[in-house]
């Protein structure tokens, strides 16, 4: 595991901006992307939202829509921080967001600013954990709501196994993170800050491979600290010849939780 996570992170943001969004915009559960899932739980609830951890703005660019354009709210304010430059140049390219480069263990911003705040698979990536959902806590108006989403080991289906088991083997590793451990306390942290957790689910949303291209970009994606060149070659190699031939290509699972908390 690497003993560098700020530095790794920091360089895969630098060379891989929007790589995240562009595999998480093609993952489905049903009709459902992970955006959409997150975002349900607070569209409409407030003019005022904070994206934590924003990246490349897709949260912040659909809220806006949502607010805006959808529930007709008037001058919603939509704001999305990131520690990553490079991915907020993203966000104002692709999405015109309004972003901030902030970290989230010292958001720039007031007391009670927030009618809710979002986070998109980033509680797994903020250190140190505690200390971001204190803030997170800090800048939510009382009854103010969290929706945040992260990796999870489940919902999986046992076909699901027959390609996760085999691309694992060819990366010689699992995709990793630097709080992972946390996230099993993530409730009581949740708690802890002040946010009273009323819902916590999980959803199984699939990427569909069809060729070398879907392969590399969803390898690209994870994070994968110390992956040589060779392993990433074998399991693109293999992703891309078992969707070869296969009209619906090859499902790979993508297992995300959900959690909902609301500020006292």
């Amino acid at each position: 595991m690497t003993s560098d996570w700020p530095g790794y992170l920091d360089d895969f943001h630098l060379r891989h901006a929007g790589v995240t969004e562009d595999l998480l915009r093609r993952c489905r559960a049903g009709d459902l992307t992970p955006y959409g899932w997150v975002l349900r739980p607070v569209a409409g609830r407030g003019r005022r939202v904070l994206d934590v951890a924003c990246g490349s703005g897709a949260v912040a660019g659909e809220l806006h829509l949502e607010q805006y354009h959808r529930e007709g709210i008037a001058d919603p304010m939509i704001v999305g921080i990131d520690r990553s430059r490079r991915e907020l140049e993203v966000a104002r390219e692709r999405h015109h967001a309004q972003v901030l480069c902030a970290d989230a263990t010292r958001l720039p911003f007031t007391d009670g600013r927030f009618d809710a705040v979002v986070c998109s698979m980033g509680l797994m990536v903020v250190q140190p954990l505690a200390e971001a959902l204190a803030e997170i806590a800090r800048v939510l108006r009382p009854g103010g709501m969290l929706t945040a989403t992260v990796a999870a080991a489940v919902p999986l289906r046992a076909s699901d196994l027959r390609v996760l088991g085999p691309l694992t083997a060819r990366l010689r590793r699992p995709p990793r993170f630097p709080g992972w451990a946390e996230l099993g306390g993530l409730g009581d942290l949740l708690e802890g800050a002040g946010l009273h957790v009323v819902e916590d689910a999980r959803e199984r949303f699939v990427f569909c491979v069809r060729d070398a291209a879907d392969a590399e970009l969803l390898v690209t994606a994870l994070y994968l600290p110390e992956l040589s060149e060779e392993r990433r070659a074998a399991a693109i190699g293999w992703l891309t010849e078992r969707a070869h031939g296969r009209d619906a290509g090859v499902d790979v699972a993508i297992p995300i939780r959900r959690v909902l908390a609301m500020r006292r």
